[in-house]
């Protein structure tokens, strides 16, 4: 078999399992995760379930892709960023689509609450969101930081704590500020963006 046909099966298998991930995610959100069974994220997936473990081996796995998912569409936003754009603007700004969704979308409180829940979850969360975010921010660093790579890490697992952040505080009985108004405390405290680096909040 020849390079092509192998990167075709990866990127088929990788849109299989990318489908598969969503049905489980919005099963998840919907049930939760300790009602939703394998049966039904296969019926929801249009699969079978010997179909379905030949992708994951368990909802973990399955809730850890969809996560994944999520921490690639930051890094694409990101890397679509305009050149010159400041580091840290770039990672707040990565993020905007991200709270659009979470805000507009009713289920997002139980996603975060669901990854509160499960820290073995979120810990893999971090770790692939920090590399793949990492990797889109390096390029972007100034010409001639030291270590770019370490740096780049740094960043990205400096905004990722501040996004966690402004999660749990949004999560608080009480709390009725957006997402996107807290995340914006919470990186402002880390560094502040000039006015000319901030973007329009989403209408509330």
């Amino acid at each position: 078999m020849d390079e092509a046909q192998v990167s075709l099966r990866e990127r088929t298998r990788r849109a299989v399992r990318g489908e598969i991930a969503e049905a489980a995610m919005g099963l998840f959100l919907e049930k939760g995760f300790d009602s939703t069974t394998v049966e039904e994220i296969a019926q929801a997936a249009g699969i079978s379930r010997r179909s379905y473990f030949r992708y994951f081996t368990g909802k973990d796995e399955a809730l850890a892709g969809a996560l994944e998912a999520i921490g690639r569409a930051i890094a694409e936003e990101l890397a679509q960023r305009p050149a010159g754009e400041a580091p840290w603007a770039c990672l707040r700004h990565a993020f905007a689509p991200l709270l659009a969704r979470a805000e507009a979308d009713p289920r997002a409180a139980a996603l975060a609450r669901l990854m509160l829940e499960r820290p073995d979850l979120q810990r893999g969360k971090e770790a692939s969101w920090q590399e793949g975010i990492a990797q889109a921010l390096a390029h972007r660093l100034p010409q001639g930081t030291t270590e770019p790579a370490f740096v780049s890490r740094a960043l990205a697992g400096a905004a990722i704590c501040c996004l966690h952040s402004a999660q749990d505080q949004w999560l608080r009985p009480g709390e009725d500020r957006p997402l996107s108004a807290l995340l914006d405390t919470a990186m402002d405290a880390v560094h502040p963006l000039r006015p000319g680096e901030r973007r329009a909040k989403p209408a509330e």
